[in-house]
């Protein structure tokens, strides 16, 4: 079964399960792709890439705030457009909230909770 958000981007993911973090880089999370069967898998890090997009971090800053080099930031972002099968950030963006990846309240928490926020 397609989720709802899934139907309305034409995305072909389903439900979000998360796995144990005993593999190397962290705690992983799996996504079945319903077209083939397919299990994709999404990083920690690519995760915390996905919410620093959601509140709007260039490529640079996302870099600095997880201290990796801008080059990963952008290879993080390019494989996750694949692994969505999405054209655009605000696709990921959109598939990362709609599946429970990433949710609007905690976007919105760290947001507003920085002491020197970078976007007013």
């Amino acid at each position: 079964m397609i989720s709802p958000a899934s139907q309305k981007t034409g995305m072909e993911f389903a439900d979000l399960i998360l796995i144990d973090d005993s593999c190397k880089g962290g705690p992983t999370h799996m996504m079945c792709d319903e077209t083939n069967g397919n299990l994709q898998v999404v990083t920690d890090r690519e995760r915390k890439i996905i919410k620093l997009m959601a509140e709007g971090y260039k490529n640079k800053e996302i870099a600095d705030e997880l201290r990796i080099n801008e080059k990963t930031v952008e290879e993080n972002r390019v494989n996750l457009m694949r692994k969505f099968n999405a054209r655009s950030t605000a696709s990921v963006i959109e598939h990362a909230l709609g599946t429970g990846l990433i949710s609007v309240y905690d976007v919105l928490e760290s947001r507003f909770s920085k002491r020197n926020p970078k976007r007013n």
